[in-house]
């Protein structure tokens, strides 16, 4: 899997605003893909994603 990309649809994540939060040790991501799906980066990382409504 392409950690720069959208896992369900393969939109470049690059093009996506977000919003962070950062933890104490590491920065987590949260950005909503162009196909609707919520993506969760942990250091640049995809580490989860929810399905298209």
């Amino acid at each position: 899997m392409d950690g720069n990309r959208c896992p369900r649809c393969g939109w470049p994540l690059a093009e996506l605003p977000a919003t962070a939060a950062r933890p104490a040790t590491h920065r987590l991501d949260y950005v909503r893909c162009v196909c609707g799906s919520w993506l969760a980066r942990l250091d640049g990382e995809v580490v989860g994603a929810t399905r298209t409504p």
